[in-house]
């Protein structure tokens, strides 16, 4: 994971680093006792950098799936043209999962923000 930081782009490599953030502060928000729906504000917004990651990964932004696909090559000793599971596209749907897994935390703070309303 060092390393992947360290190689990756810029977009991404911010991106990877707010998800945690993000929901590591929904859980001091939480122990403050703040209010509910500021807790799910740092949710939302982990959602959000979530979506961005798994976007910039899919749509192959400045090769951030290309540098994932390589550098795992490079550290099992895999030649580059030889078969891994980890090639290009099967990277790309992963990106896609992460789409998925960003909107289904915007989804579900915001259904959950206006259920409970009062």
């Amino acid at each position: 994971m060092r390393r992947i930081y360290v190689e990756w782009p810029q977009p991404s490599k911010a991106l990877m680093l707010c998800f945690p953030a993000f929901f590591i502060l929904s859980f001091l928000l939480a122990a403050l006792k703040l209010p509910f729906w500021a807790v799910l504000i740092p949710i939302t917004l982990a959602g959000v950098s979530a979506f961005s990651l798994g976007f910039c990964i899919f749509r192959d932004i400045k090769n951030t799936a290309t540098t994932w696909s390589r550098l795992y090559r490079e550290s099992k000793n895999i030649a580059p043209d030889g078969f891994t599971i980890a090639d290009v596209p099967t990277i790309k749907g992963m990106g896609f999962m992460y789409m998925l897994m960003g909107a289904m935390f915007v989804a579900s703070s915001l259904w959950t923000v206006f259920t409970t309303a009062r």
